[in-house]
């Protein structure tokens, strides 16, 4: 894992995918060198200190050799608001690349890949490693509609990808849960990978526990530091003793590390 760092970096690009969902890139060649698939980094979201918090924002892709990280977010207040209006050329202020990623070793093995609306955003950093490593993947992705699915054309160029949306636009009707019972009957894999709402980290749990297959959850929290010492991200460990912090033991756990409160 690389070393956590504070960075001003400059706007590459930022893309308006829909009425508030956005996809900025930045020049961070040091976090970008540094970052591994699963973790997030702590953006600047304000003039001065308004607001005064960062908001936590994973890693959609990190391009070492060019220079550049990647974060797919919506539009979810005034910090997010702000960032949504910046342009090229300007800078944005950023703590990283911090937490716990995914965790993978060995080449070819096949893995399912599991993610829902804007929560899927880690698969692509995630889908780009395997992919190199010459796994097989196979890549379940849900959404409100055929529009909502932003991940999914660059998804493609490193496994199979399956999608079902809310309103059957894509896919057929219904939840990325069903994706996932079907896939699990049809075929053998040796990891599961998720993230997303807490429904689809619930049943990718349950299957895991079901199976016996290996999984790694990627939890969504709110978040004030991103360095675990607030205390403000917390979740249940499996063991009762004590409480894990998202941001820093976190946010990619293992399944059976975590219980997930409904």
């Amino acid at each position: 894992m690389g070393q956590t760092g504070e960075y001003t970096a400059r706007v590459i690009r930022q893309e308006a995918l829909d009425a508030d969902a956005f996809l900025l890139t930045l020049e961070a060649p040091e976090l970008a060198a540094a970052a591994q698939p699963g973790q997030f980094a702590m953006i600047g979201c304000g003039s001065g200190y308004d607001p005064f918090l960062r908001r936590p924002l994973s890693i959609h892709r990190a391009q070492s050799t060019a220079g550049a990280v990647s974060f797919l977010y919506r539009v979810r207040g005034q910090g997010t608001e702000w960032l949504a209006t910046r342009r090229q050329g300007e800078f944005v202020p950023l703590l990283g690349p911090l937490g716990r990623g995914f965790r993978f070793a060995g080449n070819s093995r096949r893995a399912l890949l599991v993610g829902a609306g804007i929560g899927a955003a880690p698969l692509l950093f995630l889908a780009e490693a395997l992919a190199g490593l010459n796994w097989t993947l196979n890549i379940l992705l849900g959404a409100r509609t055929a529009h909502s699915l932003f991940c999914r054309s660059a998804l493609e160029r490193y496994g199979r990808v399956h999608a079902i949306t809310d309103d059957g636009s894509a896919g057929r009707r219904g939840s990325v849960n069903a994706l996932l019972q079907e896939a699990l009957k049809k075929g053998t894999y040796a990891d599961i990978f998720a993230c997303g709402p807490q429904p689809v980290l619930q049943a990718v749990q349950r299957a895991s526990a079901d199976r016996g297959i290996p999984a790694q959850l990627s939890l969504e929290e709110n978040m004030a530091c991103g360095l675990g010492a607030c205390m403000g991200c917390t979740c249940r460990g499996s063991d009762p003793s004590r409480m894990l912090r998202v941001c820093a033991e976190g946010p990619v756990f293992d399944a059976e590390e975590v219980i997930l409160d409904d």
